[in-house]
């Protein structure tokens, strides 16, 4: 069926945010459209009309990503600036010890492992 252009926004709010539209991409609205109507620059409308639902806008989100921001630590002598971190739970040590506490000097390099009973206090 050709469709006037005055009634190409009733079928694409029909096709694309109706009950059986749900808010899809441009692709499955046309292949839909395509199987009953006819209109001149029918994909631009489609692409048009899609690119403008502010439904399908909300739900894509931002495409841009935002990483936390690098730095570069200088550090002058050993033991001044520390990394730690708490893995586990392992299975239970003779001595109770369910986690690992792992430090590290940013300077040497050098890694201290020590066995503890749980994560929030350090025997």
């Amino acid at each position: 069926m050709v469709i006037p252009k005055a009634k190409v926004p009733d079928v694409l709010k029909l096709y694309h945010n109706g009950c059986s539209g749900g808010h899809v991409r441009v692709k499955q609205t046309l292949l839909k459209i395509r199987e009953r109507f006819y209109w001149v620059h029918c994909r631009n409308y489609v692409e048009d009309w899609c690119c403008k639902c502010t439904n399908c806008a909300a739900v894509k989100g931002s495409q841009i990503l935002s990483r936390g921001a690098l730095k570069l630590y200088n550090v002058g002598a050993a033991w001044e600036r520390l990394a730690l971190d708490v893995t586990g739970p392992f299975l239970k040590s003779e001595c109770g010890n369910k986690y690992f506490m792992v430090v590290m000097d940013y300077f040497t390099k050098w890694p201290e492992v020590f066995a503890i009973t749980n994560q929030l206090q350090i025997n």
